[in-house]
């Protein structure tokens, strides 16, 4: 078996069991869980200090398995989803089955995104689609993007850390609420404003 095959079993053997796992993701190494078990959600709330009014993102494993589970409207939500993923663009969207409120924003709401192929969605693919995608730090700490910079108390506290060496970093990724007509960035991030403003004009026109 290859090595990083056996990493990825271990791994996805301890997010099956409620564990939690420090995976690199596109740009910083994060907290993996499932998130629809509410004592995992919990537990990363507790690890990282971070208040329950601060709802957790997701990563999804690819664009299809968002059906049946979020709403999909034609317009900006849709031309974003086709435009940006795979990338770093987390989208604010309705779930249409039930949700931890430790994941769903005021307004209900979940984070997702799809990012590029990396650690973090190969688990995602193997564990049902979907994994949490917060940063393996305590809540306000700068992201790692190496494990030696994560803080010894998020080490100490989870089931398995993946060491695969340092991430791309950069800026984590930008949160966008799709909106009737148009959107709200809800956090500034890899992805330019400019950019995503471009995209929709261009759908728009076309």
């Amino acid at each position: 078996m290859k090595r990083n095959e056996y990493i990825l079993d271990k791994a996805e053997s301890a997010l099956r069991s409620g564990g939690l796992v420090i995976v690199p993701t596109e740009t910083f190494y994060a907290l993996a869980g499932d998130p629809f078990n509410e004592n995992t959600l919990r537990r990363i709330f507790r690890i990282k200090g971070r208040p329950e009014t601060k709802p957790l993102p997701i990563i999804a494993a690819d664009k299809r398995i968002l059906e049946g589970v979020v709403e999909l409207p034609e317009g900006p939500t849709l031309t974003l989803i086709e435009r940006f993923w795979p990338g770093s663009l987390t989208i604010l969207l309705k779930p249409v089955v039930p949700v931890s409120p430790l994941l769903a924003g005021p307004e209900g709401k979940i984070a997702v995104r799809v990012p590029p192929w990396c650690t973090a969605r190969m688990l995602a693919a193997r564990l049902g689609g979907w994994i949490t995608a917060t940063s393996a730090n305590l809540s306000g700490g700068p992201e790692p993007d190496d494990v030696w910079k994560i803080d010894p108390r998020v080490l100490e506290a989870v089931d398995l850390v993946l060491k695969l060496g340092p991430t791309p970093g950069g800026r984590p990724s930008t949160v966008v609420e799709p909106l009737a007509h148009g959107f709200r960035i809800v956090r500034p991030g890899a992805i330019e404003e400019a950019a995503i403003r471009e995209v929709l004009r261009s759908a728009a026109v076309s």
